[in-house]
């Protein structure tokens, strides 16, 4: 027994050792390469370099049957007037078609010590192509979108109305692609997909915008050899969602403002019309806003919440004024988008919540900021601050020095926290001082940080455009945050227009409704900007007002309102200088770089008596105190923090303050009269009750 289990475990083993013993051969044993049998077409024509055209050139490596991976092929070509060989971008060997004919070549395998191993003889087969498979190849190129998205920009960086795209010769000559073609070579047709909806097009193929939309062309190429392309293109246009409203201008508003006239009753019982002098705080409403509410009210139904009629004809108002927005800020659609907000205090807090991933981010201001643009930074992350020169203006060098400090790349250094953001005001609330904010775009930019504009103050005072120069993308502005209160439309509501793709990157710390597609036991998928920053029910009725202010402005004309508030503002500091002890803040001279805030004191009068005395005896409205720009108005009065720190109550008249008159679009010259003409009158009331309270005569 013993003896037949030995016997069946020699055959076992002898049967293993032979099996493995073949296997081992049969990997040794390896394909040869060889030259492909069959002939290898190639296309060629005079058009367009073969090179650059889809099949007109094959790697060397793809003649090769069995080619190695890592190994190195190359041909010798017979007729080098068929097809020659070159080297790619990664010094790859490949043959290409140079005219229509047929050739034989030699392929060999290269070996070490530049030695080189025959592997046989294949047949080059070179076919022409016509003109329009030519055409058709180069176009279809992922790197070039011949004749896709024109884009036709109405406003955008410039004073031009319009800029029609043109929608021909794409390719005539392109280096790119080595063509050869000639305008005689084919004839362009054109024809409009959309029934002049969106835009207009010439037998020539421009297009040029009629609203805001997209239109769909076709352009058809037609060859002198016969060969016919036809290409769909789609074409945008954007620039023309801003209306324009009947009546209104600079001459006009008297009638146009509700409440303007609206008397009210002074201490001695008579009734007048208040002088609306605090423009700043917030502006009463253009009648055509209020209009627009009542009509839009009567089609009301839940924004995006249903596909009722309503439902649809308010969603689609609601994301058309967004179109509205970057259209009046000079934005780029193409890049920008707009989310709205509450109030630019929500704005600025909402894009601090996204931008700021860390306590330990950097974020540069300056000590002019309205505290909106400054705590909603400072309790989220690292503030530095740039400080205002002697009349209170931005100093731009030390903004560039403290970015050059924490962004430039500092060698056999450790690496530093840079500076991630810049937030600025384009126009502050107590001086009136308009900022350069494309000259503080291209500093943060150049230190690689992205830069936030508070821009409350200029909406409703200046033209703005958040693109710059449209040559250098670094003078555009990457986010804009404002309100509609203070521009016509006190039903509340604002938006920011920001970076899409910036925004997509972040999400804000407010999560609700109207920012998710589907949500689980666990997780989340949440929508793109702007969306995902707009969480609950929308304020479908603020949007409308917003929309409805932006369009009386447009109308009114924003250069118009900027020259009349200069001839305000200098009509007013021109009297102020006229009066006993008066301290003026800011500059008093050189007011080009200022909107319509002047901001004043006097050494022997509260500023809490002045103010109450001017509403109650005169029925004159201002702002007295530091304006939510408690930093920056302790500087100008030369208050130092740490008296400031004794203060209690920033209405109180024994804290710090100033009175501050501000003009809007509806302000009159003989307004500011009348105000000279009661001066004399509250001025004395005034002191008497500094005289008789305990307040500081220069708070």
């Amino acid at each position: 027994m013993k003896k037949i289990i030995s016997i069946l475990l020699c055959i076992a083993l002898i049967a293993t050792s032979f099996g493995a013993g073949a296997s081992v051969s049969a990997a040794k044993k390896k394909k040869k390469a060889k030259a492909g049998t069959e002939s290898m077409d190639l296309y060629y024509s005079k058009y367009a370099s073969p090179k650059k055209l889809k099949d007109g050139h094959k790697l060397v490596k793809d003649f090769v049957i069995n080619a190695k991976k890592k190994g190195k092929y190359t041909a010798k070509i017979k007729n080098k007037k068929i097809a020659k060989i070159a080297k790619d971008s990664k010094k790859r060997q490949y043959i290409y078609a140079k005219k229509a004919g047929k050739t034989k070549a030699k392929i060999y395998e290269k070996l070490k010590n530049h030695k080189k191993r025959y592997i046989g003889k294949i047949t080059i087969k070179v076919k022409k192509e016509d003109m329009g498979d030519c055409a058709g190849q180069m176009m279809s190129d992922d790197d070039y979108k011949a004749f896709n998205n024109v884009f036709i920009k109405k406003h955008l960086g410039t004073n031009t109305a319009n800029i029609p795209a043109k929608v021909k010769n794409f390719f005539v000559g392109n280096k790119r692609f080595g063509s050869k073609f000639k305008e005689s070579d084919y004839k362009l047709s054109f024809s409009l997909d959309d029934g002049k909806q969106y835009s207009s097009l010439s037998d020539k193929g421009i297009v040029s915008g009629i609203k805001n939309g997209t239109s769909y062309i076709t352009t058809t190429m037609k060859f002198k050899d016969g060969a016919e392309i036809t290409i769909p293109s789609a074409v945008r246009v954007f620039g023309y969602a801003i209306e324009k409203v009947p009546g209104y201008s600079l001459n006009t508003l008297q009638d146009k403002v509700i409440g303007l006239n609206q008397p009210v009753k002074l201490e001695d019982g008579t009734m007048r019309a208040q002088t609306h002098f605090n423009n700043a705080a917030t502006t009463l409403e253009f009648q055509y806003v209020n209009d627009t509410i009542q009509e839009k009210k009567k089609m009301y139904a839940a924004v995006e919440r249903s596909d009722s009629q309503k439902s649809s004809y308010t969603t689609a108002i609601y994301n058309r004024t967004r179109d509205k927005v970057i259209e009046f800020l000079g934005a780029d659609p193409e890049k920008h988008t707009c989310f709205y907000t509450n109030s630019t205090t929500d704005g600025l807090n909402k894009l601090a919540s996204a931008l700021v991933t860390s306590k330990k981010d950097i974020v540069l201001a300056t000590r002019i900021e309205h505290h909106a643009n400054d705590l909603s930074w400072r309790e989220r992350c690292k503030v530095k601050y740039a400080e205002v020169d002697s009349k209170g203006r931005v100093k731009y060098n030390e903004l560039k020095k403290i970015l050059k400090k924490y962004n430039k790349k500092k060698k056999g250094k450790k690496k530093t926290k840079k500076i991630k953001v810049v937030s600025i005001t384009a126009a502050s609330n107590v001086t009136g001082y308009v900022t350069d904010v494309h000259k503080v775009a291209r500093l943060a930019h150049k230190y690689g940080a992205k830069l936030v504009v508070d821009g409350a103050q200029i909406v409703a005072h200046r033209k703005f455009s958040m693109v710059g120069d449209v040559k250098d993308p670094n003078d555009d502005i990457d986010f804009f945050a404002f309100s509609a209160h203070k521009m016509y439309s006190p039903e509340g509501g604002g938006a920011v227009v920001g970076l899409t793709k910036v925004l997509n990157k972040h999400k804000p710390m407010f999560y609700g409704g109207g920012t998710i597609k589907v949500v689980g036991d666990n997780w989340v998928y949440w929508k793109k900007a702007p969306e995902v920053y707009e969480a609950g029910s929308p304020d479908y009725l603020a949007v409308v007002g917003l929309g409805a202010a932006i369009d009386c402005l447009s109308t009114i004309g924003m250069n118009n309102i900027q020259a009349h508030e200069q001839v305000l503002i200098k009509k007013l500091i021109a009297g102020l200088k006229k009066l006993p002890k008066v301290i003026i803040y800011g500059d008093t001279v050189n007011v080009s770089d200022k909107t319509g805030v002047v901001a004043f004191n006097f050494h022997d009068i509260n500023t809490a008596f002045l103010a109450e005395r001017l509403a109650k005896y005169a029925g004159i409205d201002t702002r007295r105190g530091a304006f939510c720009a408690h930093p920056y108005v302790w500087r100008l009065m030369g208050i130092s923090d740490a008296t400031a720190k004794g203060f209690e109550n920033c209405s109180d008249e024994n804290t710090a303050g100033m009175v501050r008159i501000s003009f809007a679009s509806y302000t009159t010259e003989a307004e500011i009269d009348y105000f000279f003409e009661q001066m004399p009158t509250v001025m004395n009331q005034a002191r008497k009750m500094t005289q008789e309270s305990d307040a500081n005569p220069e708070y």
